[in-house]
C-alpha cells in the first residue's frame, strides 16, 4: 500500500507574553534555533527554541517537555532586529557547560544599536554563573543576521576551559559584515558592502536589499550545490574536505530593481570567511566573494528555506511555492506549487513540505503535485486573549525536528506544535517517502495547462476522430462537465431509460427496442433508482460476444458510471468502514461494466477517490464486498462468473468469490444453517418433544421461504441445475488458477480474514477431490492402458496449482487453527475418534506423497545419465546428418563407456572473409587430433538410433513419475 503521512492534532506549547509596540508598528516575535557543540566535534541542532519578544526578554524553551529553560531580560524600550542565536558549548575533558545567547537590539528612544551576549556557565558544583557583554555598533542599518563560526578549539585555549573559540558573524541590512569575538564581543574585523555590490550594477544603494542569509560549511556547499567540484573554491590554498579543511561559508540572496512587472533581479552570493589557517587573503579582505549567480526574477518572497546538502532552494511568493535545484551552482526551477492561503511552509524532506494557512495544516509533495494529508486548526484550542490586537492569526512555521517528527510554529501569541506521524510501513531505517506510488489518487488540479513548445505535427483526421482525450483543455473540460450534468439530471428525474440511452451512446453500444427488467433479489421498495422503482422499461443493449470487440472509451466516463451504479455508505456507529451499495441493480450499465472488464478495484477506488482518501485498507474492504454484492444483484451468479473470467483480480476478490461459489455448490457449510445442522446431545424426554415441535415449525417456515425463493429465481433459472452447477464449477476452476498466481503472503492473509479454520479444511477437502479426480493420487503401476487411452493424463500445470493452494491453506490455518479444529470435532457429540481419523488420513496421504517423491528421486538418479546421453546423441544426429562420424568405440546394443559424446567437427570454416565448406581431408585431420593412440573409429548409425530410442523410453518414464 502507498505510504501515508498523518498530522496529529496541534496543541499549544506555550502562551507568550504580549510584545511592546515598536516605533514603526506593533511589536513582534522573532524566533531562532538553538545549537549544541562538543569540543572537536561538529555543531548540531538541539530540540530547543529561542524566542525574542520586543520590550520583554529572550526566552529559551525545551520543545519536548514544553518547559522554559531560562530568560534574559532587556529594557522595555529595546526591540529586536533579527532572530537570536544560542549555542550550548561543552568541553571534552570537564563537566563545565557554557551557553552563549546573542541578540541584536535597537533602542526606540535613543536609536542606539547594540549586540548583547548572555552567557551561563554551569560549574562542577551545580551552580550557574551568569555573565553578559554588550557591543555598541554605529552602523547605519540594523543587523539582520547573527551566526557563529564553527571553528574548533585553538591551541591558545586550554583543553579544560569552558571557553569556546568561535567568532560572532553579523550581517547588516546594507551588506556590511562584521566579526566579533565570541567571548568579549570585541570587533575583530569589518567588511564593507562592496563585497556584495561590486559585481552588481547598483546605482542607488537604497535599492540594494538583502533577502536571505544562512551560515553553512564549505564541504556541504561543494557536495550539495556544486556536485563535488572542488575546483570552484580556488581562493583557498587547501582543498575543502568534510574531515579536513572545512571553512565557514555565508550564502546571501540579494535583490535590486529591474525585473519585469515590478519584479526584482535576484542574485545568490557565496562568501568565504577567513580562518585560522588563512587569516587574510592577498587583497587583505576577511570576506571573499567565491561565487555569484543570478536567480530567476520573482516578486518579493516572504520566506526562504535552503537545504545545502541536497542543493535545494525553496521560496514562497504570492501563495506559490517555487523549488530550485542547483547544478554547478546555477539554480534551475524544478517545480512550482500553488496553495491558496498559504502563509508559511517548512521542508520535511526532499519530496515533502508542510504548508500552513490560517485554518489548516497540510503536507504536499511538490515534485508530483500531490496532497498527502491535511488537518484543520481548532480555534477553541487557542485562548481568546492569545491573539494580539491588530495581529493576523496566520500560522508561521519555524522548526522541524526530524528525530522527533515534530513541527513548531507561532499562531498569534501561542507557540503551537504538532506531530507528523510516519507511514506504518516505515521500518526502523527511515525510508524515502514521496515516491510516485504515494502520489497516486492524491494529485491536485493545475490552473494552467501546459502547451506544446515545439511545432504542431500534422495528424490525420482519422486518428483525431478515434483518439481518446488526455489532459483536457478548459473548453473540453466544460463540455465534459455539461454531459455529466445532463446525465445527473436524468437520474434526478428518475428517467433511467434516458440515462441508459445516453451512456450507450458514449460507450458505443447499439440499442434495440426495450425490455422489462426486474431484479428478484432486490425487488420492492429498495430497488431501482434512488430506491423508488423496481421495474422499468429499459433499452436493450446488444453487448459484443468478445471483450476485444468493445470500443475504447474515455476512462472518466467509466469512473462516472461506477459512481452512479454504486455508492459508498458509512453505517451509523463508531465504525468508519464504508459499505458498497448498488444503486442501479436493474441497469444495463452494471452488465456492461462487468462484461467489459471495467469493474476492477482500481477503477472503483478512482471513482470514489474523495470518499476513500482517509480510509485504510480500502483494497481489502472493496475486495470482500464486491463479489457479495454481485451475488445479491444476480443470484444465478452469472455476473460473478463474468467478473471472475474477465477482470484482473487480487487475492482478496478471488478468495471471497471462491467462498461464495463453494457455498452455492454445497461444498461449504452455510453459517446460517450451521447451528441447525450441528448435533445436539439431549437426554431429557420433554426437551426432545419441545425440540421436535420447534423443528416442525422451523421446517414449515423453511418450506415457505423455499417456495418464495423458488418463485423469485424462476425467472433466472432457464436451464437445468446440472448445467448451472457445471458453470459454477468452471468458475471455481478459473478462480483457483488465478489465485495460484497471486503472491503467497497476500493469499494466506486473505484466507485467514475471510475463512474460518473449519472452512479452510473444507476447501482443502475440495482440493483433495481435485487431486483424486485428475488421477494424481493413484500409483503409476496401477493405471491400466485402457484408462490412459480414454481419459488421458492430467495436465502438468494442475498439480502445481493444487499443491500451491494446499500449502497456502495449511499456512493460513496454522498450528492454533488445527488445535481449534480438533477441539471442534471433539465437541461435536463427543466423538474424539473423528479428529483422530481426520489427522490419520492426512498423515497417510503425506506419507504416500513422500514415498512417491523418494521413488521419483531414485528413478531420476538412475536414468539421469542415460537421458542426458540420449539428448546429446539426438542433437548430434540432427546436426551431423545421416553420415555421422562418432568419436568412440561402441557396441550396437550397449551404451558407451562413460556415456560421453564428443562435439562434431564443423562443416564450415572462414577463409578470406567468407564462409566455405570444409573438405573431408580437413575433417579427418581434426578427428585424428582428437583420437588417442590405438583407438578405433567406426562409422555406424545404430548408436544414434539407439540413443533416440533410449531418450523416448526415458521421457516416458519421467512423464509417468
Amino acid at each position: 500500500m502507498a505510504a501515508k503521512l498523518h498530522i496529529h492534532k496541534p496543541y499549544v506549547l506555550k502562551v507568550l507574553s504580549r510584545p511592546l509596540d515598536r516605533p514603526d508598528g506593533p511589536g513582534r516575535y522573532t524566533i531562532g534555533e538553538v545549537f549544541g557543540q562538543k569540543q572537536d566535534s561538529k555543531r548540531r541542532k538541539r530540540s530547543e527554541l529561542s524566542v525574542a519578544i520586543d520590550g520583554d526578554a529572550i526566552h529559551l524553551y525545551d520543545i519536548p517537555s514544553s518547559q522554559a529553560i531560562t530568560s534574559y531580560l532587556v529594557s522595555p524600550q529595546s526591540f529586536f532586529t533579527c532572530s537570536p542565536y544560542s549555542l550550548r558549548w561543552r568541553p571534552s575533558t570537564t563537566t563545565n557547560t557554557a551557553r552563549y545567547t546573542y541578540g541584536s537590539t535597537e533602542d526606540s528612544l535613543s536609536s542606539k544599536k547594540e549586540i548583547k551576549l548572555f552567557k551561563d556557565v554551569l560549574a562542577n558544583s551545580g551552580t550557574t554563573l551568569p555573565t553578559s557583554a554588550t557591543h555598541v555598533h554605529h552602523l547605519s542599518k540594523p543587523i539582520i543576521h547573527l551566526s557563529a563560526t564553527s571553528s574548533r578549539a585553538s591551541s591558545s585555549v586550554l583543553a579544560d576551559s569552558p571557553l569556546a573559540s568561535h567568532d560572532l558573524i553579523t550581517v547588516a541590512a546594507d551588506g556590511t559584515l562584521m566579526g566579533l569575538n565570541g567571548e568579549t564581543l570585541e570587533k575583530r574585523w569589518q567588511s564593507s558592502p562592496v563585497v556584495l555590490t561590486q559585481e552588481l550594477s547598483v546605482s542607488n544603494p537604497e535599492d540594494f536589499q538583502i533577502d536571505f542569509v544562512q551560515s553553512v560549511l564549505g564541504a556541504d556547499v561543494v557536495d550539495g550545490m556544486f556536485g563535488g567540484r572542488n575546483e570552484l573554491f580556488g581562493v583557498f590554498r587547501e582543498k575543502v574536505h568534510r574531515d579536513g579543511f572545512n571553512p565557514d561559508i555565508l550564502i546571501v540572496i540579494t535583490s535590486i530593481p529591474g525585473g519585469p512587472e515590478q519584479q526584482r533581479k535576484r542574485y545568490m552570493h557565496i562568501l568565504a570567511l577567513a580562518t585560522e589557517r588563512e587569516p587574510q587573503q592577498s587583497n587583505g579582505q576577511n570576506v571573499i566573494s567565491v561565487f555569484v549567480a543570478p536567480l530567476p526574477a520573482q516578486t518579493l518572497a516572504t520566506k526562504y528555506q535552503l537545504d545545502v546538502r541536497s542543493g535545494t532552494l525553496q521560496e514562497l511568493s504570492n501563495e506559490v511555492l517555487y523549488t530550485y535545484t542547483f547544478h554547478g551552482g546555477i539554480a534551475r526551477l524544478e517545480s512550482n506549487l500553488r496553495v491558496p492561503g498559504m502563509t508559511s511552509f517548512l521542508r520535511l524532506s526532499k519530496t515533502s513540505i508542510v504548508a500552513a494557512t490560517s485554518t489548516s495544516l497540510s503536507i504536499y509533495n511538490p515534485v508530483y503535485r500531490s496532497l498527502q494529508t491535511t488537518t484543520t486548526i481548532d480555534f477553541e484550542d487557542i485562548p481568546a486573549n492569545s491573539l494580539a490586537s491588530g495581529q493576523s492569526i496566520a500560522c508561521d512555521l519555524f522548526i522541524y525536528l526530524a528525530g522527533r517528527d515534530m513541527v513548531v510554529g507561532l499562531r498569534g501569541m501561542s507557540l503551537i506544535a504538532f506531530q507528523v506521524e510516519a507511514p506504518k510501513s516505515r521500518s526502523t531505517k527511515r525510508r524515502a517517502e514521496g515516491l510516485l506510488v504515494d502520489a497516486i489518487r492524491r494529485g491536485i488540479l493545475r490552473e494552467t495547462f501546459c502547451e506544446n513548445r515545439g511545432q504542431h505535427e500534422r495528424v490525420s483526421s482519422k486518428l483525431i476522430a478515434d483518439s481518446l482525450p488526455g489532459s483536457l483543455s478548459e473548453t473540453e473540460q466544460i463540455k465534459l462537465q455539461q454531459r455529466f450534468a445532463e446525465a445527473d439530471k436524468l437520474l434526478e428525474l428518475n428517467d433511467l431509460a434516458g440515462f441508459e440511452k445516453l451512456l450507450a451512446t458514449i460507450f458505443k453500444i447499439p440499442v434495440s427496442g426495450s425490455q422489462a427488467k426486474q431484479n428478484g433479489a432486490l425487488a420492492g421498495s429498495d430497488a431501482g433508482v434512488n430506491g423508488t422503482a423496481s421495474a422499468t422499461n429499459l433499452p436493450k443493449w446488444e453487448l459484443p460476444n468478445s471483450r476485444a470487440d468493445y470500443a475504447q472509451v474515455d476512462r472518466r466516463w467509466i469512473f462516472y458510471a461506477i459512481s452512479q451504479v454504486f455508492t459508498l455508505d458509512t453505517p451509523d456507529g463508531d465504525t468508519t468502514i464504508p459499505q458498497l451499495i448498488c444503486r442501479l441493480p436493474e441497469s444495463n450499465v452494471l452488465n456492461y461494466l462487468v462484461d467489459a472488464s471495467h469493474l476492477s478495484t482500481s477503477n472503483i477506488k478512482s471513482a470514489f477517490k474523495e470518499e476513500i482518501r482517509e480510509v485504510d485498507q480500502i483494497d481489502s474492504i472493496l475486495g470482500g464486498e464486491l463479489p457479495q454484492l454481485l451475488v445479491q444483484v444476480d443470484p444465478t451468479m452469472e455476473l460473478l462468473l463474468g467478473y471472475l473470467s474477465g477482470t484482473q483480480l487480487g487475492p482478496r476478490e478471488l478468495t471471497a468469490s471462491i467462498k461464495l461459489l463453494l457455498r452455492s455448490l454445497d461444498l461449504l457449510e452455510d453459517p446460517s444453517k450451521a447451528q441447525e445442522l450441528r448435533p445436539k446431545a439431549i437426554t431429557d424426554q420433554e426437551e426432545q418433544v419441545q425440540e421436535q415441535e420447534a423443528d416442525v415449525d422451523e421446517i414449515t417456515m423453511e418450506l415457505d421461504r423455499a417456495e418464495e425463493e423458488l418463485q423469485v429465481t424462476e425467472y433466472y433459472l432457464g436451464s437445468d441445475s446440472s448445467s448451472d452447477s457445471s458453470r459454477r464449477a468452471q468458475g471455481l476452476s478459473v478462480a483457483f488458477s488465478k489465485l495460484a498466481l497471486c503472491p503467497a503472503i497476500t493469499t494466506v492473509q486473505s484466507l485467514r480474514q475471510l475463512f474460518k479454520p473449519e472452512e479452510i479444511v473444507c476447501l482443502m477437502n475440495v482440493l483433495r477431490m481435485e487431486l483424486i479426480k485428475d488421477g494424481w493420487t493413484t500409483r503409476y503401476l496401477d493405471r491400466s492402458p485402457v484408462d490412459d487411452e480414454e481419459g488421458g493424463a492430467a495436465p502438468d500445470g494442475s498439480i502445481q496449482i493444487i499443491a500451491d493452494l494446499m500449502c497456502r491453506c495449511i499456512d493460513s490455518v496454522g498450528l492454533g487453527g488445527w488445535m481449534a479444529f480438533d477441539a471442534m470435532l471433539a465437541s461435536a457429540g463427543g466423538q474424539q475418534h473423528d479428529s483422530v481419523d481426520f489427522f490419520g488420513q492426512f498423515k497417510a496421504e503425506i506419507s504416500t506423497a513422500l514415498e512417491g517423491t523418494l521413488e521419483a528421486i531414485r528413478m531420476q538418479g538412475t536414468l539421469d545419465e542415460a537421458v542426458n546421453y540420449a539428448k546429446r546423441a539426438r542433437s548430434a544426429a540432427k546436426t551431423s546428418g545421416r553420415n555421422a562420424v562418432t568419436s568412440m568405440q561402441v557396441l550396437p546394443q550397449a551404451l558407451p563407456l562413460g556415456l560421453k559424446t564428443e562435439s562434431r567437427v564443423p562443416r564450415e570454416k572462414m577463409a578470406s572473409g567468407e564462409i566455405v565448406q570444409r573438405s573431408q581431408r580437413d575433417v579427418g585431420l581434426f578427428l585424428s587430433k582428437k583420437r588417442k593412440s590405438y583407438s578405433i573409429n567406426q562409422i555406424t548409425e545404430e548408436v544414434l538410433l539407439g540413443g533416440s530410442k533410449l531418450l523416448e523410453v526415458a521421457e516416458e518414464g519421467k512423464e509417468a513419475l
